[in-house]
């Protein structure tokens, strides 16, 4: 019997990769992998070993953070949130981890673009497809760079639907951003299929946590920001300036300030006068709908709304939080 499909050499397998180039690859810029030791601007050549253990069991950490006019947003909180979860899981760094700063300028020189998104990963490492992480013969790194493009001005002013995950929250690590997200898909399906923008989960007890992307908080009807306990959720770098941000606000926007706490969802409608979500992709989002409901006025509230500016006010400056590659 003939065989069906070729099997081919490297050149040949090179030759078939050049011609096979599809649309998302124009968003993609720079990748840097430890184990070519060096950087491809060419998608068609990007790839991680099949046999590496991010690759089949999610052994792997991961940050993604923003450059916006060639400056890096909360660059030292992402890589010191990315330092603890690796260490959680036990990944010695691999030695390019301590160039990686220089790693990300050469990316950004290379990539050609002010405005984009860094994905660095640790991953185990490739060694055997066993669930035993001391079968790989070293961790690795990988840096992708991707073209960065802001939500249009209409989604800020018009507020995002939001739905409830039919299953409960993940619970185990909830604090650690490891590469295992298939809960985070399922949950994102399904906010999708309820023809919702993004979802949020709760916990086994009726508390709310968090998006499969994103933090949630809320703004209650006398004045408070509450966020879910970071016991139960990942600790967003851009929850956290908006928390900070929002402890400097005040009256009358704040007159209760800003507080972690269990949110029951049986409460919400009746306490909740402004929800919005925090990523790093769009900042600060305001939900107007929740479950098909009306959140609030149904529109952008003003916490959200400051919150909002003054993040970008920081994004376009060069303080503390920014910093620049070139």
């Amino acid at each position: 019997m003939a065989d069906l499909w070729p099997n081919y050499t490297r050149e040949e397998l090179f030759e078939v990769q050049k011609k096979g180039r599809k649309p998302w690859h124009d968003n993609y810029l720079v990748m840097f992998s430890s184990v070519w030791g060096g950087f491809s601007t060419d998608p068609h050549l990007w790839g991680v070993p099949p046999d590496d253990h991010m690759v089949h069991r999610g052994d792997a950490v991961f940050e993604a953070f923003k450059v916006i006019d060639g400056r890096a947003y909360c660059l030292k909180e992402h890589l010191a949130r990315f330092l603890n979860s690796a260490s959680f899981l036990g990944l010695e760094l691999p030695p390019e981890f301590d160039r990686i700063e220089d790693i990300l300028k050469q990316a950004y020189r290379l990539g050609g673009h002010e405005d984009f998104v860094a994905r660095l990963t640790v991953s185990r490492g490739p060694g055997s497809f066993s669930v035993n992480p001391y079968d790989s013969f070293g961790s690795q790194l990988y840096l992708i760079t991707m073209k960065f493009k802001k939500p249009s001005p209409e989604v800020y002013e018009r507020g995002v639907k939001l739905s409830t995950a039919p299953f409960p929250a993940k619970s185990e690590f909830p604090g650690i951003k490891t590469c295992d997200y298939l809960h985070n898909v399922l949950a994102k399906k399904s906010a999708i299929d309820a023809g919702a923008d993004y979802v949020v989960s709760f916990d086994q007890d009726g508390n709310l946590t968090e998006g499969a992307t994103e933090n949630v908080a809320v703004v209650t009807v006398d004045g408070q920001l509450v966020v879910p306990p970071f016991s139960k959720i990942l600790k967003g770098v851009t929850l956290l300036r908006a928390m900070e941000l929002a402890s400097q606000l005040g009256a009358p926007l704040l007159p209760k300030g800003v507080i972690n706490k269990d949110l029951k969802r049986s409460e919400l409608p009746n306490i909740a006068a402004e929800v919005f979500l925090t990523t790093t992709s769009f900042n600060v989002l305001a939900v107007t709908s929740w479950d098909n409901r009306p959140v609030g006025s149904g529109r952008p509230g003003p916490v959200t709304t400051e919150l909002k500016r003054l993040i970008e006010a920081e994004l376009s400056s060069d303080g503390p939080h920014t910093t620049a590659l070139g």
